[in-house]
């Protein structure tokens, strides 16, 4: 059997070729989720963003006999994390154990290596899954796992989420821009994230600055995701104590995505994160009500914030792993 690699430029593609790289990409996406697969249109938009929010990407697909049964996935992501890259591969099951997995993640190593990269990073393998067992026959290492997590709406009672503000606090809320009263403080309540449980990932939170928050913000503008924040405010002080975020993407929009719940650790203790994810789900209930579900992530070793998702109505439906290998010895074994 003939493997062909080769970059794919999606601008440049057919839609014949795009149509494959769909049927490919929904395949895999089946083995992880009952949910129904992205739309042919979402998959598109997004496959010809030439940039994630993490930083540029490449594409790079896999044919036999013509047809494409895998695609591989560079990301060099920007700012604190310049010596990785995160790399995903998929193919088709009906074509694994013959090598096109490996021809694509090593096609995809002259680029890693020409953009100063020494650690490649693959995010979400099914623990003891094929892709697990793929990438630890070829050197990777586990380094964290995940839970996914996700909250059915029309399935759970909202009284779960009828939750009052503890004593000396109250919700502030906001789409897109944070205000200028309370920015510098929910700049410095977004670095608490560095206080979750990281394993031994090599991948580094942001360190926000205002600054920081205005770039993300205009960069979730420009893609047309639309961010909703809800942060808890300490009354005497007006310190932002804790932030929980919600980003909706034009591309999938009956789907939350519930990003960072960070809390400072000055006011730990005090029901803070469920109290902004409840107050979050209210919000969404009354202004987006074609939202039906919401999807997140948690490391697995972060038993408190797992516990306050279930209070609120999340399920835990899987526990995926990030697994880490340098590309000397990536190279080496070839």
């Amino acid at each position: 059997m003939h493997i062909d690699i080769a970059p794919f430029v999606p601008a440049l593609a057919t839609e014949h070729e795009i149509a494959e790289c769909y049927e490919a990409s929904t395949a895999v996406f089946r083995e992880f989720s009952d949910w129904p697969a992205p739309s042919y249109a979402s998959f598109v938009e997004e496959l010809r963003m030439p940039t994630s929010l993490l930083g540029s990407q490449r594409y790079w697909v896999a044919r036999t006999g013509g047809r494409i049964v895998g695609m591989a996935t560079l990301t060099l992501p920007e700012h604190e994390n310049v010596e990785l890259t995160i790399t995903s591969v998929r193919v088709v099951p009906e074509s694994r154990r013959q090598g096109i997995g490996t021809a694509l993640l090593r096609a995809t190593l002259p680029d890693s290596r020409a953009a100063g990269r020494v650690v490649v990073t693959g995010q979400g393998l099914k623990v003891g899954g094929e892709g697990e067992k793929w990438a630890s026959a070829l050197g990777f290492a586990r380094v964290q796992e995940f839970v996914l997590q996700d909250l059915a709406v029309p399935d759970v009672d909202p009284r779960l989420w009828r939750v009052a503000a503890p004593d000396g606090y109250r919700a502030e809320q906001w789409t897109g821009a944070a205000p200028e009263a309370l920015v510098a403080g929910y700049a410095r309540a977004r670095t608490a994230i560095m206080d979750a449980p990281a394993g031994e990932s090599s991948l580094r939170f942001p360190d926000w600055t205002v600054d920081r928050v205005r770039r993300h913000e205009a960069d979730l503008r420009e893609r047309g995701e639309e961010q909703r924040i809800v942060v808890a405010v300490h009354e005497s002080t007006g310190a932002v104590a804790g932030l929980t975020e919600m980003v909706i993407s034009p591309s999938r929009p009956t789907l939350g995505y519930q990003q960072e719940t960070a809390v400072l650790p000055a006011f730990r203790g005090h029901g803070l994160g469920r109290f902004i994810k409840a107050r979050q789900m209210q919000w969404l209930r009354a202004e987006r009500p074609e939202i039906s579900r919401v999807a997140t992530n948690t490391a697995a070793d972060n038993s408190h914030m797992i516990r306050v998702n279930h209070q609120v109505g999340y399920r835990t439906n899987a526990t995926v792993a990030d697994v880490e290998a340098h590309i000397d010895t990536l190279e080496a074994r070839w």
